[in-house]
């Protein structure tokens, strides 16, 4: 059975063997290197142990005083990174703002995704077995993105329901203002069409976003409009379909000066809703201050 041994050098090093005795004499059956210091010498030592299992197919009757410290790139393979913890931290976020009742494994997966490296569709179930190792067919994502849609008012609710009972928001107070989305496209539709582009993409379609929020930032509800609606035209309709799908009787909105205009300011009015607006009080017409 072979054994292994140390041995001081002329140099002053420890020499690592694996030897067997044979007939009486001592025979080396392997010389792994030398070792200056005591790391090197307990991954020689680690080493020679590994070999004597693979060449014997014993192993050891005694548990290692040594933890495992080495790899050993010879036969070692690099798998890649996954980062569980992120992925446990926000699928755990979504249970509890109540999202998992959705049912969509995928659809949930995605938002993760957006959170963890925005990215497209296709790209995102790219990174998610790169990074999570979930795995999605491409096909089922195609599939699944027409229905999306369907989600909304039920994904509205839950947010919703979650700021009422968690964050005790009476939605009586909410911030409104819009932003645009484009497309890694020159081909416009009925609904992605050219526009004022705040991401500096006037020649590609787009669309605006509508989204309203709590004080603390907390998104609330949204709507979709055609890339060439002109945002002060999108605040009015959002609220009132806020109001008429939650019951909010009347409430405070806070918008920036695009939304300022006598229409708006005067149907608000007659909605019995109140407002704040941030503008130059300079750059404003007597008539609307």
């Amino acid at each position: 059975m072979p054994s292994i041994r140390r041995t001081k050098t002329s140099s002053g090093s420890t020499a690592v063997q694996a030897v067997e005795y044979r007939k009486r004499k001592l025979v080396m059956l392997k010389h792994f290197g030398s070792a200056r210091t005591e790391a090197e010498l307990e991954a020689l030592i680690q080493d020679a142990e590994q070999w004597i299992t693979e060449q014997t197919g014993q192993t050891s009757l005694f548990t290692p005083s040594q933890k495992e410290r080495v790899l050993h790139l010879g036969v070692t393979r690099f798998l890649g990174v996954r980062y569980q913890l992120g992925y446990v931290l926000l699928r755990d976020m979504l249970h509890r703002l109540g999202f998992t009742v959705l049912g969509k494994g995928l659809l949930l997966d995605l938002a993760v995704m957006r959170i963890f490296e925005p990215s497209s569709k296709r790209r995102a179930i790219e990174l998610l077995e790169r990074y999570f190792g979930i795995s999605y067919a491409e096909r089922t994502l195609y599939r699944m993105l027409p229905k999306c849609s369907a989600h909304k008012d039920a994904a509205e609710k839950i947010a919703v329901s979650f700021a009422k009972q968690h964050l005790n928001d009476q939605l009586s107070f909410v911030l409104y203002d819009v932003t645009t989305l484009y497309f890694e496209s020159f081909e416009p539709d009925e609904l992605r069409k050219p526009g004022f582009s705040k991401d500096n993409k006037a020649n590609q379609p787009q669309i605006v976003v509508g989204l309203l929020v709590n004080p603390d930032g907390f998104p609330l509800g949204y709507e979709i409009f055609k890339g060439n609606a002109f945002e002060g035209h999108t605040m009015l309709p959002v609220i009132n379909i806020f109001r008429k799908a939650h019951g909010v009787a009347t409430c405070t909105i806070v918008a920036d000066a695009a939304m300022m205009s006598l229409a708006n300011l005067q149907e608000l009015k007659e909605h019995n809703l109140s407002y704040i607006v941030g503008a130059w009080v300079a750059n404003l017409s007597p008539a609307v201050i």
